[in-house]
Order: C-alpha cells, then sequence, then structure tokens
C-alpha cells in the first residue's frame, strides 16, 4: 500500500504536523478578495493554509495571518500566470504586477517576524521554464539563508515539454532531494487523466522509496472529496487547493454553489450566506476526510473513503486496482 503517514519537522526537531495533510488554498485567482477569505475563517479554523507571497505583496491591507497550525507560503507563480485556466468555473484573469525572485525573498524574509512555522516553496514563474537540475540548485541558493523553515521544492516542467512533468527524468533526479523537506508537483502537469497522474505519483514515489527518501510528496490542486483520495492511495502525502471556495462539498461530491447552495442550504437565503455556510461547512468537511484517511492507512479499509457509500468505496477499490495494472506489483 503506498498510502502513508508522515511527520513534518523543523530543523531542531520540532514536529508541526504529520501526513496525510490537507491544506485549504487563498489565492487572487478565485474572483474573492484573499483578505476577506482570512477574516472570515480566522476565529475559527486552526488547520494548515496556503497563502501566496504574490498576493501578500500586491493584495490591498494583506494582513498578518497567524492563526494556522502552519502557513504554506506558494511563490506566487499561479496568480501571475494571467493565461493559465482562467476558463474553470470562479477563476479570472487578473492584472499583471510586477513579480520575481527578488521580491519574493523580500515576503519570505518579512514573514519571518510573525505567525506560525511556515513551508516555503521554491520560486516559481511561469514564463521561466528551467531543467530540474537548474530548479534544485535555485532552490538551493533561495534557500541558503533562510533558517527555522520547511524548505518545499515544486518541479516544474522542463523547457522541451512546458505543460508536462517528465516522469522519467525526475525519477533520475529523486537523490538529489535530500536537501529538501518536502517535494511538489502541479496536479495538471502530472497526466492528462486522473490515472496518468495517479501513475505517475506512484512512479515518483517508488523511486524515492529505492533512494530511500521519506520525505512527502506535495500535489498542489488537489483538494476535493474525489481526486485527493484518489492521490493518497497513489502516494501523495500532502494536498491543496482552492476548490472549498468555489464549491460544496457534500457526500462524496463537489457541487456548484450558485445551483446547489439554495437546495443545501436554504432557498431563501441570500447568496453571501449560502457561500459563507459553504466555506464553513467545507473546512469541516475538510477535517473529517481528513480523519477518513488517517483511518484508511491505519485499517486499508475502502469504506473510510466512500464515505460509507457503496458505489464510492468501489469506485476507489477499482481505481487502485487499475494503478496496480498500470505500475505492476501489489504496491
Amino acid at each position: 500500500m503506498l498510502a502513508r503517514k508522515l511527520s513534518l519537522r523543523l530543523e531542531n526537531g520540532q514536529e508541526v504536523g504529520t501526513t496525510p495533510m490537507l491544506v485549504p488554498s487563498i489565492s487572487s485567482r478565485i474572483s474573492i478578495d484573499p483578505t476577506k477569505i482570512i477574516k472570515m475563517i480566522s476565529e475559527t479554523y486552526t488547520g494548515p493554509l496556503l497563502i501566496s507571497a504574490y498576493d501578500m505583496k500586491h493584495a490591498e491591507n494583506f494582513p498578518q495571518v497567524s492563526f494556522p497550525s502552519l502557513i504554506f507560503i506558494d511563490s506566487g507563480g499561479y496568480e501571475c500566470a494571467k493565461d493559465y485556466e482562467i476558463s474553470e468555473i470562479g477563476f479570472y484573469r487578473p492584472d499583471s504586477k510586477e513579480w520575481n525572485k527578488d521580491l519574493y525573498s523580500e515576503i519570505i524574509d518579512g514573514s519571518d517576524t510573525y505567525g506560525p512555522p511556515k513551508v516555503v516553496i521554491s520560486y516559481d514563474h511561469p514564463s521561466e521554464r528551467t531543467s530540474i537540475e537548474e530548479q534544485i540548485k535555485g532552490a538551493r541558493e533561495l534557500f541558503r539563508k533562510k533558517e527555522g523553515i520547511i524548505k518545499e521544492l515544486l518541479i516544474k516542467p522542463e523547457p522541451s515539454k512546458p505543460n508536462d512533468i517528465n516522469v522519467e527524468q525526475v525519477e533520475q533526479y529523486v537523490n538529489k532531494f535530500t536537501p529538501f523537506d518536502i517535494i511538489g508537483f502541479t496536479e495538471k502537469e502530472l497526466g492528462r487523466s486522473v490515472l496518468e497522474r495517479m501513475t505517475a505519483i506512484a512512479k515518483i514515489r517508488r523511486a524515492m522509496d529505492r533512494n530511500q527518501l521519506n520525505i512527502p510528496i506535495h500535489i498542489f490542486g488537489s483538494l476535493d472529496p474525489i481526486t485527493t483520495p484518489l492521490y493518497y492511495i497513489s502516494g501523495a502525502d500532502i494536498f491543496d487547493g482552492l476548490s472549498w471556495l468555489r464549491f460544496i462539498f457534500s457526500r462524496c461530491d463537489a457541487l456548484y454553489i450558485d445551483s446547489f447552495g439554495p437546495y443545501h442550504i436554504d432557498i431563501e437565503a441570500s447568496m453571501k450566506q449560502i457561500f459563507e455556510r459553504s466555506i464553513a461547512e467545507n473546512l469541516g468537511y475538510i477535517r473529517r476526510l481528513n480523519m477518513n484517511l488517517r483511518k484508511f492507512q491505519a485499517n486499508e479499509d475502502y469504506k473510510y473513503l466512500g464515505l460509507g457509500q457503496d458505489e464510492y468505496e468501489k469506485f476507489f477499490r477499482n481505481s487502485y486496482e487499475d494503478l496496480k495494472v498500470k505500475i505492476g506489483g501489489d504496491d
């Protein structure tokens, strides 16, 4: 079985969390002011949270975020990518603002003065594609003078194939990942179908296991009732995404707020009330899903992934069987 439990620790050995870890994201790429979302959840949410350094720099009155148990600071590549995935429901094309590695480094240094432990993600810009070797070199340079943080290397596609991760190439560089605490990948860059992405995750995980590299794999853009469990059983450990701001999580489904919200909450409720209620309920769902992933890992019982629903339990079990065919063997 590829699902596992790992500790996430600072350099001094302090444990700041365990996997599986589900991380709600906040971003200006969704058409809601990120500062309003932060204020909305600040009094009730205490789990891990991902925020963008780009938004920390450019969003008006961006607050000091101190309530999460762990803060993931993303490098802002997603926010400054003007043409990426804007066709998806709830996304829009933001105005382009200045952004570069030096500005990112300044934001990281400034964040050291407050708040909880932090995961800092290596710099990524959509107009800058380099080899995996150069990505590793750049990340090591970025982190060289940064202390007291958890260091995450985000692997992006190389110039020869700018939209897709070359899994075989990643496998060749696994032994150079040891300076980092987490290795990350963007979901859609791992394959065209979910099974392709599951297969890529499993292959990378197996290569890391062969090199005795026991650190978490982070999948960016996957935080929902279906793909998160699928990627977890494939060998990934940390999951973040914006779906909790765009849909209502119910049973094993992610449903469009504007259409399902009145049915789920109240036909007389305003859309503002429906949105705020859905946010609170989704955070509760994420906590429960996290616990169910842990139960699955401990018991290897698919009922925890299917939430007691036979059709979903069968789906997850069959999906894992398909994965085993793709990668060969029983793991």
